[in-house]
């Protein structure tokens, strides 16, 4: 999908708003009419034709209190850090990614030997 800057959205507004013709917008500025249609609703319910920053989606990038994890890992006893996921949610009630789960072991300075458990 194209982005487009704040002036371009501008611009293909007003001329819509001075022609009231779609068409002939879309054409001039190579823009699709759904497009369009979106900046127009856009601009109508908000004022601006700035995108509002959406919600991130998704397990978190982080672990919000490392203090807390630290302790939880600590009493646990695990082969695999895919094993910590099930029990991580539990614990802490939200969901974390095994790659920010590795990446916290790995800064508590954890290392995992052959066959063996993380200590």
């Amino acid at each position: 999908m194209a982005k487009y800057s704040l002036e371009t959205r501008k611009k293909a507004v007003d001329k819509y708003k001075k022609t009231d013709y779609k068409v002939a917008v879309c054409k001039e500025f190579n823009i699709s009419r759904v497009t369009l249609d979106a900046w127009i609703k856009l601009e109508e319910h908000t004022g601006s034709l700035q995108h509002a920053s959406g919600k991130k989606r998704g397990a978190p990038s982080h672990i919000k209190d490392f203090e807390a994890f630290k302790i939880f890992i600590n009493k646990q006893k695990f082969k695999n850090i895919s094993d910590l996921i099930p029990l991580f949610e539990e614990e802490f009630g939200y969901k974390v990614s095994y790659a920010v789960l590795v990446k916290a072991i790995h800064l508590l300075g954890l290392r995992r030997r052959a066959g063996r458990f993380y200590a």
